[in-house]
């Protein structure tokens, strides 16, 4: 199979399995604390990815020590996007966290190619270019309906916990574009999908732990058992979608990554109808067919321009 098309297959695999995550933990998180089990969770996933690094290829742990910029970046990143999305995703409505997150990582990466960072790419052709455009407008409509109450659902705090559940999806796609970024340059100098999976993580474990300990969005106790479940199932219900982006990562661009993910919602939509903790709403449906607008052109531009040779200039 062409790379290219791998790493398309890939993304939709991490799409599908990261929507099932994110309905899954809106509701988990009602009733056990964010940080308590992130720590839990990414802190088995170091242990095994990690882990099994160092017995099966201790030169690729070696190849990150050597890059330490790129590494610690990945780490100080990956503390507030994974922060900003457990947070989000309990405060407001989970598929307006995912639309707002993912069409957020499309127009960062175009930013990032304006700054001259490297890793950035312009738009490869005008049907990703408009489809980019339209993502960044279906942003403020999905802000606008969460903040004013139109939404299926808003957590207690009324506004203000709409404003930071919306603030907090876009600095979750903001840093996780970033969190591409250096994914791929430790994966340029020759650290594996899985190693960077569990590298990328070590100090979002400390960190949430500490905060866990402190009583940081604690909740009512809950029995060692159930938690023992929630854990297995965060780990298996994690790993295989971030494996999977991991693995994209080394096969097609951040661009091209960042414009798939725009499809999520859907997914997440039908699976809260399914739930029935969120309530149906008109006003998210409206904004989610305004996005999948915009996400199928971007989606599209991005496919053609990953699989076949671009000429010319990377700006429409």
């Amino acid at each position: 199979m062409n790379a290219a098309i791998a790493g398309v297959f890939l993304t939709l695999t991490f799409v599908l399995l990261e929507s099932v995550q994110f309905v899954y933990f809106g509701g988990l998180f009602q009733h056990i604390s964010s940080f308590h089990f992130g720590a839990l969770v990414f802190g088995s996933i170091v242990v095994l990815f990690v882990g099994g690094t160092a017995i099966r290829s201790p030169q690729t742990l070696r190849n990150a020590w050597n890059n330490p910029r790129p590494l610690i970046a990945l780490n100080v990143c990956v503390i507030f996007a994974l922060g900003a999305f457990l947070l989000s995703v309990q405060l407001v409505e989970p598929a307006a966290t995912y639309a707002i997150s993912s069409a957020a990582m499309p127009v960062t990466t175009y930013v990032l190619y304006r700054l001259g960072v490297q890793e950035g790419e312009g738009m490869r052709n005008r049907v990703e270019g408009l489809g980019t455009c339209l993502l960044f407008l279906s942003i403020f409509y999905l802000g606008f309906i969460t903040i004013t109450g139109q939404s299926g659902f808003v957590r207690g705090g009324g506004t203000a916990a709409a404003v930071g559940g919306v603030l907090l999806a876009l600095v979750d796609g903001v840093l996780f574009t970033w969190v591409l970024v250096h994914s791929q340059r430790l994966t340029k100098v020759g650290v594996g999908p899985g190693a960077v999976l569990g590298l990328r993580l070590p100090l979002y474990v400390m960190v949430a732990g500490a905060l866990a300990l402190a009583g940081v969005d604690a909740r009512e106790p809950v029995p060692p058992a159930e938690i023992a479940v929630f854990v297995l199932l965060g780990v298996l219900l994690t790993v295989p979608p971030l494996y999977a982006l991991q693995k994209a990562v080394s096969l097609v661009s951040t661009l091209t990554i960042s414009s798939l993910t725009a499809l999520g919602p859907f997914v997440i939509f039908s699976l809260q109808a399914i739930e029935g903790r969120v309530d149906y709403s008109e006003a998210t449906l409206i904004g989610l067919m305004i996005y999948s607008g915009a996400s199928l052109l971007s989606a599209v531009g991005a496919v053609r321009a990953a699989t076949k040779p671009v000429e010319g200039s990377n700006d429409p």
